[in-house]
């Protein structure tokens, strides 16, 4: 964590800005480098081609995470769409493999296949699904499992599926590209989703109070959903760079620099936690009450429209202002019309760097380093000035 007093010491046409109408602004991150090199032989995978029967077992005895706070909602299938699974079983059609990451307590994850699970518990374990919607099967429209034959339920739990076990001693920088290769499904898993699952506990549950705390909220407008995570992923964002800084330990790949950045909470003392917790909400409070509705939007001059919420805008800003002291962000406050002018001409500035650095190739370490140093550079100018 960097605090302010080691900080050392550009336009583009609006054409590169996105004027729709979303309120965060779709990011071009470039090509990100691939992960840093891993130990091979840490990598353990195991393929299992087993009965559904234990599956299910294993559903009745919860050592299956379904919970809709792992992931992403569970249970989104329609009824008709889940009858339709089960009848695929009954008719004896081959089902896609499941993969599931094993966490150190020994339960396991869902990395593919949560809608057919949760299919599975509805109907098998709950009872509460009844069948409708069939296409080939009629005579089992209406059926719940209790009214199956004693042949139709031991077909269900003889049914063959294969199952690939990420088992725990595998890096999660590599489960985590795992999750990104054979997340297929309908309905597929966004990347803080996945971060999610890699990094349940202190990491999941501070991400995601942050997320609902209402500096937050009241920084960016309550304009980030959290339908998919979408505003744990801005908070997890803060939380690695924070953490991590922007320089020697970020190599380019923005995905797993957040993953290890979540991985990382697990690691801080409570004093840390606390610490992160204050200057995360300073941080949302200072550019909510510098900006405004404006925080974290590029407005290239002072009767500029409002532009969408721009993540590399917020990272470089949001970082930096928690870095400061409870004095300097005091300071800052009471400066924030220069602030915002020297904001101004970092985006006229001719060379174009700044502004090329929070729209196109975002994720590279150049535009990181570079959004990162010219925020703190005006930071420190506006601090230093007379006016």
């Amino acid at each position: 964590m960097q605090p302010i007093s080691t900080m050392t010491n550009t336009s583009l046409s609006e054409k590169s800005l996105n004027n729709g109408t979303s309120d965060i602004e779709k990011e071009d991150l470039g090509d990100e480098i691939s992960l840093e090199p891993y130990d091979p032989s840490k990598i353990s995978i195991d393929h299992q081609n087993v009965n559904l029967g234990s599956i299910i077992e294993n559903l009745q005895h919860n050592e299956i995470r379904l919970d809709p706070e792992f992931q992403r909602l569970g249970d989104l299938w329609s009824d008709s769409k889940k009858s339709q699974l089960i009848e695929s079983i009954l008719l004896g059609l081959p089902l896609p493999s499941f993969y599931f990451s094993e966490e150190d307590s020994g339960r396991w994850e869902v990395v593919d296949g949560l809608q057919r699970l949760s299919t599975f518990k509805s109907f098998i374990v709950d009872k509460t699904l009844s069948l409708h919607g069939l296409e080939f099967l009629k005579e089992y429209e209406e059926k719940k499992y209790d009214d199956l034959s004693r042949e139709d339920k031991r077909k269900i739990s003889g049914f063959k599926v294969n199952l690939y076990l990420i088992k725990k001693q595998t890096p999660k920088n590599v489960k985590f590209l795992i999750f990104k290769k054979v997340n297929t499904g309908g309905i597929i898993l966004t990347p803080q989703e996945m971060r999610h699952a890699l990094n349940q506990g202190t990491p999941a549950i501070l991400i995601k109070e942050l997320a609902e705390s209402d500096e937050f909220k009241k920084a960016t407008d309550n304009k980030v959903p959290s339908k998919r995570q979408e505003d744990r992923d801005f908070v997890n964002r803060f939380v690695a760079f924070y953490i991590l800084g922007y320089t020697d330990k970020y190599g380019g790949n923005l995905d797993e620099f957040m993953n290890t950045g979540m991985g990382e909470i697990s690691k801080l003392r409570e004093n840390e936690l606390n610490s992160l917790r204050e200057n995360f909400k300073a941080a949302m409070t200072l550019s909510h009450k510098v900006f405004y509705r404006d925080a974290f939007r590029k407005k290239l001059t002072p009767k500029d429209n409002r532009k969408p919420i721009s993540k590399a805008l917020y990272d470089s800003i949001s970082v930096n202002f928690a870095w400061l002291s409870s004095e300097e962000r005091k300071k800052l406050l009471f400066k924030r019309e220069e602030f915002k002018k020297n904001l101004m001409l970092l985006y006229a500035d001719n060379e174009e760097t700044f502004l090329k650095s929070i729209s196109t190739g975002t994720a590279s370490t150049t535009s990181v380093k570079n959004r990162f140093e010219k925020i703190k550079s005006i930071i420190i100018k506006t601090l230093a000035s007379d006016n």
